[in-house]
């Protein structure tokens, strides 16, 4: 990702990667293979209808296997724009799907922000199976939670030691805890 230049983090990348492989065991166990065009975190599944509208006319294209076919070759969903309407679209906003299943069509950036909103979801814990491993997983927790307890009480003493000495100096002292230059140490 970093040779390419992506601005992902590595958990949108992550929650991606699962989500394609879901949805390719999803249409392996419905029978199918899991044939589709991954564009970035949607998946196109094979069947899958791209249209784009321009000055009143509508072009057509579909997935079949892993390629986007638009008037028969095979182009990216940049490509498909670029072919029907040239420079200055993006190809997230003009190009709306339809998938096998779906019950309309739907734009791309709504498909993506769907997904993305999805990897932001906190995803639940799996449930300890036996009392021990309920035993060990609160274990854990307490743990977690005295960890945190002994840095914010680090912290608390550290700000608390540094507030003591500030009122020590300069200022805030008092006169008669001065030391005169008259002082001598023998």
């Amino acid at each position: 990702m970093h040779a390419r230049g992506d601005q992902l983090s590595i958990d949108d990348a992550l929650g991606m990667a699962i989500d394609a492989w879901l949805a390719a065991d999803t249409l392996r166990a419905a029978g199918g293979e899991a044939n589709g065009y991954q564009w970035k975190c949607l998946l196109l599944p094979d069947g899958t209808h791209i249209r784009m509208t321009v000055d009143g006319r509508t072009e057509y294209a579909s997935v079949v296997g892993d390629a986007i076919m638009y008037q028969g070759r095979s182009v990216s969903p940049r490509g498909m724009t670029l072919a029907i309407a040239g420079e200055g679209r993006n190809a997230w906003r003009e190009l709306v799907i339809r998938r096998p299943g779906d019950a309309g069509w739907v734009r791309a950036s709504v498909l993506r922000s769907r997904i993305e909103r999805a990897a932001r979801q906190p995803q639940p814990q799996p449930q300890p199976t036996t009392p021990a491993d309920s035993m060990a997983a609160a274990a854990r927790c307490m743990s977690d939670a005295l960890r945190s307890a002994m840095v914010l009480v680090e912290h608390v003493n550290a700000q608390t030691a540094r507030q003591q000495e500030e009122r020590r100096r300069g200022a805030c002292r008092r006169e008669t805890d001065k030391l005169g230059d008259d002082c001598a140490f023998e």
